[in-house]
């Protein structure tokens, strides 16, 4: 029997161990492809910038402010746009400028920055802006403003409750304290703005009431009709600031009075006075007081109003205004003290000798817990 050399069989032995891969590979299941990092995995697709031909429409009427076709294509491009993008809003104070309220004839671009402003958000709303500027200006410097901003107060949509916090803050808290009169620019301008932030809501009716308390605002204009409240009745304070026996004055007896005087270096004064009465909580409502006394002063309400506005108190970390209630002669007789308007959200109610000192027989304030 022959057999094969060596060499030959080991050649064969590699040739079917070739055979043999050859088929393995082409035979195997396709390897799944591995899945993306995490980070590629979350990355959205890059999103097209909304309405990406907006701005230079806008950009376009402004170079042509009397172009019809400039105005056209802006009109037809931001009617179609449903979400401006926040370079359309930021244009609205250079459209503005370009076409200032007053100017005879037709003016298409403040037609444009009319939806600018009823349709851009808080925080980019060119009317809102507009009447934030004005208002700080004017309560800064005392000067009456170039323009009406009652225009862009109107049109200011999401807008709004910021330029009407700015007619609070600067206008409207500074109108509630007894401390001197508002400049006529400004007290001018709180009565054309604050009626509309009124009428929208806007504005905290306790601040409304003691700056109409304090002569500021006509109340009838400003706050709607309401139901009547609960029946109105004594209120005892729930603890007194100033002198320890100021709670004779409160006891509902005949005493021989507490003596109050005048301390206006105390850091309290400007709240406190000679003597408060203070509620806590504050007391719901204060349509009235009589004050009984021997020498002429004047009662202050401390009214308390959200934080920002008015005077910040560093003790108790509250906000109030302080609008003056009434002035008494001092006779040493009762005499009736009523507000204008029911007060609401009064936290005390503070004694200011006019002279140097009097004396306190006895206080009644009516109103509701």
């Amino acid at each position: 029997m022959r057999r094969f050399p060596r060499r030959t069989l080991l050649l064969m032995a590699l040739a079917l161990l070739a055979f043999v891969r050859l088929y393995v590979i082409a035979h195997r299941e396709p390897k799944p492809a591995a899945p993306p990092p995490p980070e590629q995995a979350r990355a959205p697709a890059p999103a097209a910038s909304a309405c990406p031909t907006l701005e230079r429409a806008l950009q376009g009427a402004l170079r042509d402010p009397q172009g019809a076709t400039a105005w056209t294509t802006a009109r037809r491009e931001l009617d179609a746009c449903p979400t401006l993008p926040a370079r359309a809003c930021e244009l609205g104070v250079a459209l503005d400028a370009r076409a200032p309220l007053g100017d005879a004839g037709p003016q298409p671009l403040r037609e444009l920055l009319d939806t600018l402003c009823q349709r851009c958000p808080a925080g980019l709303n060119p009317c809102a802006s507009a009447v934030v500027r004005t208002v700080m200006a004017v309560s800064a410097t005392g000067q009456s403003p170039l323009a009406s901003p009652r225009w862009h107060l109107e049109r200011a949509g999401p807008g709004m409750p910021e330029a009407c916090s700015e007619v609070a803050q600067s206008l409207l808290a500074p109108a509630a304290l007894d401390e001197g009169p508002l400049s006529e620019a400004s007290r001018t301008l709180l009565g054309e703005l604050g009626p509309i932030c009124a009428r929208a809501g806007l504005l905290p009716s306790a601040l409304i009431r003691a700056a109409a308390v304090q002569g500021a605002v006509p109340a009838r204009d400003w706050l709607a009709a309401e139901a009547p409240s609960a029946a109105h009745v004594p209120l005892t304070p729930d603890r007194l600031l100033g002198p320890t026996t100021g709670s004779a004055a409160f006891d509902h007896q005949d005493a021989p009075g507490v003596e109050l005087s005048r301390l206006e270096q105390d850091p309290s004064w400007r709240k406190n006075g000679a003597l408060s009465g203070v509620f806590s909580p504050p007391a719901r409502e204060v349509s009235g007081l009589r004050v009984k006394a021997q020498g002429p002063g004047a009662v202050r309400a401390v009214v308390r109003v959200d934080t920002g506005l008015g005077l910040h108190d560093p003790d108790t970390q509250a906000s109030f205004v302080l609008p003056l209630v009434c002035r008494f002669k001092g006779t040493g007789q009762w005499e009736a003290c009523t507000p204008s308007v029911t007060l609401q959200d009064v936290e005390a109610i503070s004694v200011f000798p006019d002279k140097r000192s009097l004396v306190l027989g006895e206080m009644e304030i009516r109103g509701t817990r």
